[in-house]
């Protein structure tokens, strides 16, 4: 762990040494690509939530419960 943050600390140093928008450059690659991670992942498991409620709203029968 203390390894890590080392590295970190070593990185925020490098990228608050930039200018705005070589900060902006270097970083919105990085945000974006976890953002759309984050993006797919929530969807998949709304998807997965909405199939269950589906499934157990309607039952084995198809009768809307």
């Amino acid at each position: 762990m203390v390894g890590f943050l080392s590295w970190w600390d070593g990185v925020e140093l490098w990228l608050s040494g930039l200018g705005f928008v070589v900060q902006t450059a270097v970083v919105m690659p990085v945000v974006l690509l976890l953002a759309y991670g984050l993006a797919w992942g929530l969807d998949a498991a709304l998807g997965e939530g909405i199939k269950v409620r589906e499934r157990l709203r309607h039952g084995r029968d198809g009768e809307v419960r």
